[in-house]
């Protein structure tokens, strides 16, 4: 069986190889490489194929991925335990874990994993009623003579909220750490919360990635988390297993309380980072513990999914949000805002190049199919389109309808960035969707969805989830840098995917949305200048969404507003050969301006990769290394740049 294994995984690197040298390839041949983009458009079957060829096996591409760039070794120890002797203050982390569900084995794989810590200025408090079992009782009367670190366990019965709070207000720390019984912590992981602390002394909360250990050891699994992602906490408690935060301001927000589905943790996550100020919430981008022996999330039944979407329905009530909780994925939730009783007015900007195969569908959906009443459409057309009869018909009739203005340009080159800019003049809605003549609604609510996010807490932009006629996935967030400059997450995959770790299915805070479809305030809009007319063609979407993220405010993907997209179908493709020398301009522009923002989405994990082929998969090398450790190193594995270029998906 071994020479078998052995055999199929020299012959999946070997494919890869010649499939990164293709790939690379045609990403220097950008005629070639459309042309082959398009075939595959053409032949899902075989696109998923080819993806599957390229990412190979999963758990032996991890498995390299951690012997190249995430074993901690002597060098390592030493010079973390070096560093620690010159930090300043050595916060005590109180660490607190939970034992109602856990066994003796868990407790003993823990705290060895505790007690092997580089950084050991630490306490250990057990919460809450433990298991009817004499080994975990046993441990846990012996464990204070084992370790001083660990404290006895509070001898009386009370509820958890009660236990967990009790445990807090005895903590000795500034800090305390929430541990997952279920885990092993990694032994630099407390250095690293402790470091943090050391150089941001304002942090309020702390989290890292995790993956999955088996009992020889193998890894596999892997969450590489986002930076602070505020809508996918109320999705998922992707925090993980192990959590710092700071000890008073948890107390100051109501501590633990008790919750329907038993999980004091997530509503108080939720409280703590609902007040917290930008920049003190701190992620880490790095393995700092292992789920010991489960690859996957438990399943959870139809009771207990129920319990947790009423339990989550509380917890967001008590921050202030208006919800309907729905269950999705392996184990996420999806969450509905509630319009206010007047949503605002909205006009939906619709440039258009008068194909009428592609226009009658996308006026039909928005304003036949769309349960969003207050809007206005301004259809955005060159004055030419009234020589051909059949187009200047048709504009006529759409005309005479209530909530249609078609405003007539004259003509001019195409540059999309000016033509939203000069509708945005004409419009009358406190809010702007801008949207493709080449799109068709699918949800009657897609617009709803969209308006109801946009008005929560930051959020300047909301993107949607867009659906080739064929079922695949062609938008459902993008991803900075990627292939080049950006591209779209899930192009090509099967409508309905999970994605990584639910990741296609629930709402997210996300760096860019594509220009196809984006809900976006009036007022930011004018703030932040619009859509900047240099890039006439290609990026002024990315562009924009850069420009209000820096400004201080959130983007927002949602995939509970769907609609189908032929993507380009009516004005043809941003990297079409007529296009070729604006779009390398506008490609060189973004590059310029934008530099290593490009590279470092705060939404995509530093430690995936950003070949297109192979987004949601280890990078290699990682865009991140442990501090400690030299920028630079030998890399033997192939690198994301067998896929380099410039590319970004079109609208």
């Amino acid at each position: 069986m071994k020479l078998v294994r052995d055999l199929r995984i020299a012959v999946a690197r070997a494919l890869w190889s010649v499939m990164a040298s293709i790939r690379s390839y045609l990403s220097r041949r950008k005629r070639l490489g459309a042309f082959a983009e398009r075939v595959l458009d053409q032949f899902p079957l075989l696109q998923d194929a080819l993806v599957k060829l390229a990412r190979g096996d999963a758990r032996e591409r991890y498995s390299s991925w951690v012997a190249a760039y995430d074993t901690i070794g002597d060098a390592d120890l030493s010079a973390m335990s070096e560093e620690q002797s010159r930090f300043a203050k050595r916060p005590l982390l109180s660490l607190m874990l939970p034992v109602a569900q856990t066994s003796e084995a868990m407790l003993e794989v823990l705290t060895q994993s505790l007690l092997a810590q580089v950084y050991e200025r630490w306490e250990l408090s057990f919460v809450g009623e433990p298991p009817d079992d004499e080994g975990v009782r046993a441990f846990l009367t012996q464990a204070p003579s084992r370790d001083p670190r660990l404290r006895p366990l509070e001898p009386r019965a009370t509820p958890l909220a009660d236990a967990w709070n009790a445990a807090l207000r005895s903590a000795a720390g500034d800090f305390a750490v929430l541990v997952d019984p279920r885990v092993a912590v990694r032994p630099h992981a407390l250095f690293l919360f402790a470091r943090t602390i050391q150089h941001h002394p304002d942090a309020v909360l702390i989290y890292a990635d995790e993956d999955v250990i088996d009992e020889g050891g193998t890894r596999s699994g892997h969450y590489f988390k986002p930076d602070w992602n505020e809508a996918l906490l109320c999705s998922q408690n992707y925090l993980g297993g192990l959590i710092a935060f700071r000890r008073a301001i948890a107390l100051a927000v109501g501590g633990c309380q008790e919750e329907l589905d038993g999980d004091c943790a997530w509503g108080l996550f939720l409280r703590i980072t609902a007040g917290a100020a930008p920049g003190t919430i701190h992620h880490l981008p790095f393995i700092l513990s292992h789920r010991v022996g489960q690859s996957v999330p438990e399943v959870e039944d139809g009771v207990a999914r129920e319990r947790v979407r009423r339990a989550l329905e509380e917890r967001l009530a008590r921050v202030g949000r208006r919800v309907q909780v729905e269950p999705v994925g392996l184990s996420s939730y999806r969450t509905r805002y509630a319009l206010p009783e007047k949503p605002p007015s909205v006009s939906v900007i619709v440039p258009s190049a008068c194909k009428l195969e592609f226009l009658r569908p996308c006026l039909d959906g928005i304003l036949n199919r769309t349960s969003y009443s207050d809007l206005e459409v301004l259809l955005v057309v060159n004055e030419i389109r009234n020589d051909v009869p059949e187009q200047r018909r048709y504009l006529e009739a759409v005309a005479a309808g209530p909530k249609v203005r078609v405003l007539f340009y004259k003509d001019r080159p195409y540059n999309l960035s000016w033509l939203n800019n000069w509708a945005v003049g004409e419009a009358r809605g406190g809010l702007l969707c801008f949207l493709n003549d080449d799109t068709d609604v699918i949800s009657s609510d897609w617009l709803s969805a969209m308006v109801a996010h946009v008005l929560q807490d930051r959020v300047a932009a909301v993107g949607a989830m867009l659906i080739y006629p064929n079922g695949r996935i062609q938008h459902a967030g993008a991803i900075l840098g990627a292939g080049g400059i950006a591209a779209h997450t899930g192009r090509g995959r099967p409508r309905g995917i999970r994605g990584y770790h639910d990741r296609a299915v629930v709402d997210q805070d996300v760096s860019c949305v594509t220009g196809a479809c984006m809900l976006v305030r009036r007022d930011v809009f004018v703030q932040v200048g619009g859509f900047d007319e240099a890039l006439a063609i290609a990026f002024n979407d990315v562009d924009f969404c850069l420009r209000l993220r820096k400004a201080g405010w959130r983007i927002v993907w949602t995939p509970g507003a769907e609609l189908y997209h032929r993507e380009s179908a009516s004005i043809g493709r941003h990297d079409a050969d007529e296009r070729e020398h604006e779009w390398a301009l506008e490609s060189s522009l973004m590059h310029r301006r934008w530099g290593e923002a490009l590279n470092s989405d705060p939404h995509y994990n530093p430690n995936l990769s950003l070949d297109p082929l192979l987004l949601w998969e280890p990078a290699s090398p990682p865009r991140v290394t442990y501090p400690w450790r030299a920028a630079s190193r030998a890399h033997t594995l192939v690198g994301d740049s067998a896929a380099a270029g410039s590319f970004a998906g079109p609208r």
